[in-house]
């Protein structure tokens, strides 16, 4: 391991540093002295514990022997990875040499926290940079070797990583991000603790993360007895209910109480904290680098005296737990958070999606989000006597764009269900065309159409091009112009052959120059992924997978519950305007109850409570994919793009007298127009 053109001296200097016992320091200290902090700017310093003095106990807990796992849980810009992951990897490197593994969320997360923190550090800390082994092939982006022998893995979530090694040392980041479950093999924390079982009691597990799950219980309340507690959730606050369960608290300068800084001890108002005790508003926002300098974590079980001693007996436990929130946060000012919340409060009242209400709770407050349930609850009934008479499959007033979707349906149900959405302004929207295609091209012995098979028959998929992606609607202004289907979501997922056929049917739309008005769907299964991110499914050279991906398909994994979240908020407003759902008349009770037949579950789940159907609901899911994927929730209104502008100026409009003089060209075959009332089909 050591420079083989090494003088006599340095051999000697580097087998005294192989063969030393661990140094007796803190964390906390082996960072101050060691680390130097590199900023974006390139700005270098000295790692500096009293700017986050909350982060010192929990560091310092990562060399007691009295736990096996430390789990941070706090907001952004407290500065927790720079203490728990990058002060960590000093005093390991430094004084505690033992193989360590660091878990990101992904695979571009782990190269970015490689180059942009680990390499800088080591790099610009000279006492660290003399400790990295010498040799080339030793070091690179994911794994770091030192002279001492110690290894350093800087890796993302797989059953591979988790499962495979020992390390002394496992550090799982922004854990509330990571799946839920890898690959049926169970949780990550899990999963590490076995890694570092190995050692016994000198073996680490470390957690840290801004919340991301929801309280599962929306009637959830505190239980006095144990003050402490987190909600009911998933991921590292259910980690932190097993722990110590400690709490930031403040002591205030009026009344000598202690207090903790969270949202309940906020005045949004005056955008302060003030002690609940004595009522005392806390002006000086210069007053908490003070506080956060003099404040304590204290464990379930204890309290604090008013001369700051700490009594009672803590949690028996092997797992230090640690909870802050935001406004204790040093990177962060209280003005930033009231604003913030009061902007997704805003956004909340405007457009019923608590998205950003959620992210800003998760990741400036440092709190679980309890889902707000709608005031009316959605029922079939409500939304059915809502319906409106728009016209039958004609474009009303108010509509700027049309998207489609289309349901894949297997089994005994084989067919293609379609649903076209018209959008207008601000997230209005009318329901402008439901049916399902039944009968293929094809034809029997007998001369009958043959039943459509989307995942045995390629040709069959060819009939959505006419029916819905390159279809035009009427206005409903009787001018004889018509508004085409601007781009179709298109559901890829299913019985086996329905995948591989959606992938051949994208090709051939590539080749006749139409795929840039189709989109392949897929339903995602993890909770707090992204609203809809593109992935290009690349299969070659594995036998476990039936579909013929290989790169040139972009798919688009679709996070539904978060969209179910938003559209059924949407339904509940009952006065025409932004996000207001219209539904025509001509569409039987049937559609209502698909719409409505979902239910949302604790757990943040939307799901079937039987063998109901929920096609309406999903397809409404596909269409505003492809909304977003056009761009639409991004559209200035005060100056949108030309395909959703008003009628007599938007660019994607068509008159043509032919076909629009009967609208019978637009509707379905009248011999199926019946049925299609009552169901809504075709074929």
């Amino acid at each position: 391991m050591m420079n083989s053109t090494a003088s006599a001296r340095q051999i000697k200097h580097d087998v005294a540093g192989l063969i030393k016992s661990p140094r007796r320091i803190k964390p906390s200290a082996a960072a101050s002295e060691k680390m130097k902090v590199v900023d974006g700017g390139g700005k270098i310093d000295d790692y500096r514990p009293e700017l986050t003095p909350y982060m010192i106990r929990p560091m310092d807990c990562l060399a007691s022997r009295k736990y096996d796992a430390v789990v941070f849980i706090g907001p952004a810009r407290t500065g927790k990875t720079n203490a728990l992951i990058d002060g960590w990897v000093a005093y390991v490197i430094s004084s505690d040499p033992g193989d360590m593994l660091i878990v990101q969320i992904s695979e571009e997360k782990a190269r970015e926290y490689s180059k942009k923190r680990i390499d800088r550090m080591l790099r610009n800390s000279p006492e660290l940079a003399a400790l990295m082994s010498p040799h080339g092939h030793d070091n690179n982006v994911h794994d770091k070797t030192f002279k001492a022998g110690n290894y350093l893995g800087i890796k993302w979530p797989t059953v591979n990583v988790l499962s495979s090694s020992d390390y002394r040392f496992v550090a799982l980041t922004d854990y509330d991000r990571l799946p839920e479950n890898l690959s049926g093999e169970g949780d990550p924390f899990s999963l590490a603790t076995k890694r570092t079982q190995t050692f016994m009691s000198s073996g680490m597990t470390m957690v840290e993360t801004s919340p991301g799950w929801d309280i599962t219980d929306p009637d959830w309340k505190p239980d006095p007895r144990y003050p402490h507690m987190a909600p009911p959730t998933k991921g590292a606050l259910a980690l932190y209910n097993l722990g110590t369960r400690e709490r930031l608290y403040w002591p205030c300068d009026s009344c000598s109480e202690w207090f903790q800084p969270i949202l309940e001890n906020f005045n949004l108002e005056r955008r302060r904290p003030f002690c609940p005790h004595c009522g005392t508003v806390i002006e000086d926002p210069n007053k908490k680098r003070d506080l956060n300098r003099r404040g304590q974590f204290v464990p379930e079980g204890c309290t604090i005296t008013r001369d700051g001693v700490i009594e009672g007996e803590p949690r028996d436990t092997r797992i230090a737990s640690f909870w802050m929130e935001g406004p204790a946060a040093t990177f962060q000012t209280w003005d930033s958070l009231a604003i913030k919340l009061q902007q997704a409060e805003e956004v909340y009242e405007q457009t019923g999606s608590q998205e950003k209400l959620k992210t800003t709770i998760n990741t400036d407050w440092g709190r679980p989000y309890r889902y707000r349930k709608a005031e009316n609850a959605r029922s079939h009934e409500a939304l059915h006597q809502r319906s409106e008479k728009l016209g039958e499959r004609v474009v009303p007033e108010g509509v700027r764009c049309l998207f489609g979707s289309v349901d894949v349906q297997g089994g005994k149900k084989r067919r293609f269900v379609v649903q076209v959405l018209g959008y207008g302004e601000r997230g209005e929207r009318w329901v402008i065309d439901r049916f399902s295609l039944r009968k293929a091209e094809r034809k029997d012995e007998d001369g009958e159409l043959k039943r459509i098979d989307p995942a045995g028959h390629i040709e069959d998929w060819d009939l959505l091009i006419s029916h819905v992606i390159t279809r035009k609607y009427p206005l409903g202004d009787g001018s004889g112009r018509e508004m085409p289907v601007l781009l179709t979501a298109i559901d890829s997922g299913g019985e086996d052959g329905v995948t591989e056929n959606a992938y051949q049917f994208y090709r051939s739309m590539k080749r006749s120059g139409l795929h840039h008005k189709i989109m392949l769907v897929k339903g995602g299964s993890t909770i707090n992924a992204p609203r809809m991110r593109e992935t290009w499914p690349d299969s070659t050279g594995r036998k476990d997978r039936h579909a013929s991906s290989r790169g040139d398909i972009p798919l688009h994994i679709l996070n539904t519950n978060l969209i179910k979240d938003t559209i059924s908020n949407h339904m509940e407003r009952t006065e025409p305007g932004p996000n207001c759902c219209h539904f025509p008349e001509w569409l039987g009770e049937w559609f209502f109850e698909e719409l409505t037949y979902e239910q949302r579950g604790p757990d943040g789940k939307w799901k079937k409570p039987g063998k109901g159907n929920n096609e309406a609901f999903d397809l409404m899911v596909y269409a505003d994919a492809a909304a977003t994927k056009r761009g639409y929730d991004k559209i200035n209104w005060d100056a949108p793009p030309p395909w959703a502008r008003d009628w007599d100026n938007n660019s994607e409009i068509q008159a043509d007298g032919v076909r629009s003089a009967t609208r019978k060209s637009n509707a379905p075959p009248p011999a199926e127009r019946r049925r299609s009332r009552t169901r809504g089909r075709i074929g």
